[in-house]
């Protein structure tokens, strides 16, 4: 038996609406298939630029020490609305701070990293980030 009519045409756009929705948020929350949570690495080195805006912010590192040593990182962070809840602005890091993060690698061995209730040490401060 076909599908005919107009339970054809429903199905198929039912279906294809699912995919149409579904599409961004699965590449969008795909955190774990980019970065490796299982292999936590600390980095230390100068904030060259700090980047507030959404949906993520982004912290880029001039790392001074270990295997990234003279290159610079990009740390994807959490979305100027939930840094800002947590109390940070704009200028809560600026060029030229001495950084030291935790963050979860890029699973491709990129400079990359994501911070996901991490620890930074902004001059000598702690702070946790969600």
């Amino acid at each position: 038996m076909q599908p005919t009519g107009l339970r054809y045409s429903v199905t198929v756009s039912i279906v294809a609406g699912l995919l149409f929705v579904s599409s961004p948020a699965a590449a969008h929350h795909s955190a774990a298939a980019k970065y490796d949570a299982g292999s936590p690495l600390t980095l230390s080195g100068t904030v060259s630029q700090f980047a507030w805006r959404n949906p993520h912010c982004f912290l880029y590192l001039d790392v001074d020490s270990g295997a990234f040593k003279g290159r610079r990182y990009v740390v994807e962070m959490s979305s100027a609305g939930v840094l800002g809840s947590a109390g940070w602005t704009r200028s809560t890091i600026a060029p030229g701070d001495a950084v030291q993060i935790t963050v979860l690698p890029a699973r491709a061995g990129t400079p990359a990293g994501l911070c996901r209730a991490c620890e930074l040490h902004v001059n000598g401060v702690v702070t946790k980030v969600s």
